[in-house]
């Protein structure tokens, strides 16, 4: 079998050229513009024969989907791989276990391809143990992150000065050690420019605006240079703008996001959602142009947001029939597309409402993992618009979208009560049981079906 694959790979890589032909290094062409969609087809054909680094990559695009569908897909390649000897997949499942282990077993899972990473010389596993053990020290009461930093230390690996500075930020001792940090990543930011974020976090935090320009100018500068990657520098832009930092630096990443485009297309939707964000950036033509431009080139993502924009018809003129081309676009890739077709045809914004399509989009969206869908469905079964009132129903969804963090699930539970009999309740809560239930089997048949077919198509 082994001789077969490595066979096919040379005759594949031979034909890499010729028109039709799935090719590896087209496929990450396309990926590194955008087009996730091509890449996933040149990839797809490769990984059902086999061939090991194409199952390393459509592992990497399914990872970064950051949805549960994508997750599971993802570790369906990485374990297809791993399974053929590939150090690169067993490491990227180590990780991605690790990190988004369900159980103590997989998680256990996790640690175990960590440790053999380090023994065999990948440095880039220790941080995630680090993590794993720091997340869940219950499970792991035997381990100590400290020890394996030290160790990485002592052997001269900068990996473990990142490591450190790191392990202190999680500990709460970002102001009791701000400069201890800072001369631990300082020296390696180039070679690990996760040190920026961390730099710059003890910058703002000691009120340090002189040295955090120099920090960003650096970067630039590094990025120019060809010393840190986009990815690099995109991250450390969307940082600078994320909500739960407390002094936000939304115009140095808008400055570093249009450094980035339209190269690197992320960044485009990137600035386009910091813009709506933050008007008075840009007006809402930039928006749309940077969006349509993302979506040009395969950025479902861009797809999902101009869904959001023609709905909301905040920014541009609402136009409905818009919104639901680009949602039915960006469904495939993001349940909360079905949430917002389901919210388009329950307020009617098409003409007239259309509760039970309403209902069909938002079930599915809610099943897909997309809590905010069970409230809409809760909501609609109470109130009963163009749908049978169902008062179980709607406790019972109620329920789900509080499990699922929609705290508004709790005033609508509140609201609820007086006209609820403790039997109407005990029955709803049977319903939703069986729901979760029935969502778990679903996403378990999905994942058996799609391992069926994966292993008839090799």
């Amino acid at each position: 079998m082994a001789r077969k694959l490595g066979a096919l790979s040379l005759l594949l890589i031979g034909l890499a050229g010729c028109s039709g032909v799935p090719d590896i290094e087209r496929a990450e062409k396309a990926a590194a513009a955008g087009n996730v969609q091509a890449a996933r087809a040149q990839l797809e054909e490769l990984a059902h024969f086999g061939i090991v680094d194409a199952q390393v990559e459509l592992g990497d695009l399914y990872a970064e989907e950051d949805t549960q569908a994508g997750l599971k897909k993802s570790l369906h390649w990485y374990r297809e791989a791993s399974e053929q000897g590939s150090d690169r997949a067993w490491i990227r499942l180590g990780k991605m276990l690790a990190r988004e282990g369900e159980t103590p077993k997989q998680r256990a899972q996790g640690e175990h391809y960590l440790k053999k990473a380090l023994a065999e010389g990948d440095d880039s596993a220790l941080m995630p143990l680090v993590e794993l053990y720091l997340a869940h020290p219950k499970e792991f009461p035997q381990a100590n992150p400290r020890t394996w930093i030290e160790r990485a230390r002592s052997a001269g690996d900068p990996a473990g000065d990142l490591a450190l500075a790191r392990y202190y930020l999680m500990k709460g001792q970002l102001s009791a050690r701000g400069g201890e940090i800072v001369s631990l990543c300082a020296p390696i930011a180039q070679s690990h420019p996760e040190c920026l974020m961390i730099l710059g976090q003890v910058y703002l935090d000691q009120n340090r605006s002189e040295a955090f320009q120099v920090l960003v100018e650096e970067a630039k500068q590094d990025w120019r240079d060809g010393n840190i990657a986009d990815r690099d520098l995109y991250l450390f832009a969307r940082w600078m703008s994320e909500d739960d930092l407390p002094n936000k630096q939304v115009a140095i990443a808008d400055d570093l996001y249009q450094m980035l485009t339209p190269g690197y297309v992320p960044a485009m939707t990137a600035r386009a959602r910091l813009i709506m964000d933050n008007t008075y950036l840009a007006d809402s033509e930039e928006v749309v142009k940077l969006l349509e431009a993302s979506r040009a080139a395969g950025d479902l993502k861009a797809s999902l947001v101009l869904a959001r924009v023609y709905e909301r018809g905040s920014l541009v003129p609402l136009d409905p029939e818009k919104a639901v081309q680009y949602a039915m676009e960006a469904r495939d890739q993001y349940p909360s597309a079905d949430y917002l077709l389901g919210r388009i045809y329950k307020r009617g914004y098409l003409g007239e409402a259309e509760p039970e399509k309403a209902r069909d989009y938002l079930l599915q969206a809610a099943r897909r993992g997309f809590p905010k869908a069970d409230y809409l469905l809760a909501e609609m079964f109470w109130e009963g618009r163009g749908i049978a009132v169902n008062k179980q129903y709607a406790w019972a969804f109620a329920l789900l979208a509080l499990e699922g963090g929609v705290e508004r699930g709790k005033d609508l539970l509140l609201e609820m009560v007086p006209e609820m009999p403790r039997v109407l309740e005990k029955n709803a809560e049977a319903i939703a049981n069986r729901e979760l239930a029935a969502r778990r089997q679903l996403v378990a048949g999905q994942k058996d079906k799609a391992q069926t077919n994966e292993s008839q198509g090799s």
